[in-house]
């Protein structure tokens, strides 16, 4: 997913967009001669979502796409709507209200039907951010549960074998982001390579895999979605995704940088704080050597961030192969530029 879950314009309500009543009745969601409203909502590149409407009752629909939705071609295996599934359920067991309620499951399609959460009460992060609403204390809140989940997992290492779905991640996450990075910014082609090879290494926890402001909505407590990624590998990558996004808006909107800067650390200290599954040092290192090439990444791989315009991306290349030519993090590198021109 790559924007958060919003009505589209161009689809009636109404009818059967897209096969979803045929959806329905494969998940018993509704009675037979049943009238339902379907609303196809927008923003998702990896998946049809449609918000349901039944009497009373509201929910939404998902189902995996094996060609994304993007200009590029990017496919991956519709099935990982299975590893969701079971992202889904293993979090609400260890971290209650982190997640949406999974209603049904249909093993045919991997389609998912889950809770609905309102806007009215559950704002998208990634809207309250663009807007310049930067709260320290939810991104650390945001760090503290993806820690907890991390570590609970990282105790449990029988769920090595159920989340066993590097494809996955190889499809959706090394080769769209890293490898064709490293094809079209060929100076950093083997730094690149060399975190493909310590990502592919390192298996220590359950990761989910697209742990961005988009997939996260402000309720009580965070609220994660889109676990499609969902696969035992290295923590590091989902704190360090959900940090690249920071880091981008902090230079979108540098009239805000100071507060994207601290609402940065409030995540990585809140989410240190709960890794006590490996020495946090360690994680903090790997964390700061993704990141330059997760930033580079969405300015040069196939799935560029829409937001940033032409001198911010250029600023965005030169700070991240900056970074990862030398090793330094990012923030060593704003710094350093900073100091160069102050």
């Amino acid at each position: 997913m790559n924007e958060p879950y919003e009505p589209t314009t161009d689809a009636p309500t109404g009818g059967d967009p897209g096969g979803a009543l045929d959806l329905l009745d494969r998940m018993r969601l509704r009675l037979p001669g049943e009238q339902v409203q379907i609303e196809a909502l927008s923003g998702g590149v990896s998946s049809d979502i449609w918000l349901i409407r039944s009497g009373s009752t509201s929910f939404v629909v998902k189902r995996p796409l094996e060609q994304l939705k993007v200009a590029a071609d990017w496919r991956a295996p519709i099935d990982r709507g299975a590893s969701e599934v079971a992202w889904l359920a293993y979090v609400d067991s260890v971290v209650p209200g982190a997640c949406p309620k999974v209603l049904a499951y249909d093993r045919g399609t991997f389609a998912i039907a889950l809770e609905y959460l309102d806007p009215a009460t559950h704002l998208n992060w990634k809207s309250q951010l663009m807007a310049g609403d930067v709260d320290a204390g939810f991104a650390g809140a945001v760090g503290r549960d993806l820690g907890r989940i991390h570590g609970a997992s990282a105790r449990t290492p029988e769920l090595q074998a159920r989340f066993d779905h590097q494809d996955l991640l190889e499809s959706l996450r090394i080769e769209p982001y890293f490898l064709r990075t490293a094809e079209a910014v060929p100076e950093v082609r083997d730094e690149l390579h060399a975190i493909v090879d310590g990502i592919r290494g390192t298996r220590i926890a359950l990761v989910h895999g697209d742990v961005s402001p988009k997939n996260i909505l402000v309720g009580e407590r965070p609220v994660f979605l889109d676990a499609e990624c969902a696969t035992w590998s290295d923590p590091a990558f989902d704190a360090a995704f959900c940090l690249t996004h920071l880091k981008l808006k902090e230079i979108h909107r540098p009239a805000d940088a100071e507060a994207f800067a601290n609402a940065a650390r409030a995540f990585e200290s809140a989410y240190l704080a709960e890794a006590d599954w490996e020495a946090p040092e360690q994680l903090r290192d790997r964390i700061a050597r993704i990141i330059p090439a997760l930033m580079l990444a969405r300015v040069a791989g196939a799935s560029p961030v829409e937001y940033l315009d032409d001198a911010a991306r250029r600023t965005v290349g030169r700070l991240a192969r900056s970074a990862l030519r030398s090793g330094r993090s990012i923030d060593e590198t704003l710094q350093e530029e900073g100091a160069a021109h102050g």
